[in-house]
């Protein structure tokens, strides 16, 4: 009996009983995973410059830029012509004007010497690289003061224009008068 007065006294509270809460249907929240997009590569160009580049300026040729080299001696009649080639060979362009210096010499020294003609009627020849100028020396085998057959030969030997270097080309021409043209 005391477990039955235990149970009617714990039933007569005067407190009321809360009935117990219906369980709620709670739905999870849906989660996002996010996935990292792949690197992207930006390429950006700046703009062109307001202000054209200069180009370099273009100085005479000089005694490296040239290979100096000849066509085939040629003739007719009396007259001889040696057609001499001037080939930029350097990796920039260069001006090149005027008339070569040329002497013709044998085993005593220079014998004919053809002077350097002023520039003035010369043009002014840009050489890309790779392009050659020409220049014709011409010399007789007609002697000026006896008008006979000029006695001997020598070789050839040449100075580009605006340059200092001595080229002997191994030609053969005659020692009597000579002379030569600008570069062209």
């Amino acid at each position: 009996m005391p477990v039955i007065a235990a149970a009617l006294l714990a039933g007569c509270s005067s407190e009321p009983v809360t009935p117990a809460a219906e369980p709620s249907t709670v739905t999870p929240a849906q989660t996002t995973t996010a996935v990292a997009a792949p690197p992207v590569t930006v390429t950006v160009t700046a703009p062109p410059s307001p202000v054209a580049a200069e180009p370099e300026a273009t100085g005479p040729c000089t005694d490296s830029d040239l290979v100096v080299s000849n066509k085939p001696l040629e003739s007719q009649g009396s007259e001889y012509r040696l057609v001499l080639l001037f080939e930029n060979n350097s990796a920039r362009a260069c001006t090149l004007q005027g008339y070569p210096g040329a002497d013709i010499v044998n085993e005593t020294g220079p014998a004919v010497h053809v002077e350097r003609r002023e520039q003035i009627a010369a043009p002014l020849l840009t050489l890309q690289p790779g392009e050659t100028a020409v220049a014709d020396l011409q010399s007789s085998d007609t002697h000026p003061e006896t008008e006979g057959p000029c006695p001997r030969w020598g070789e050839v030997i040449v100075i580009a224009p605006n340059t200092y270097a001595t080229r002997n080309l191994g030609v053969g021409m005659p020692l009597c008068k000579a002379l030569i043209s600008s570069v062209t």
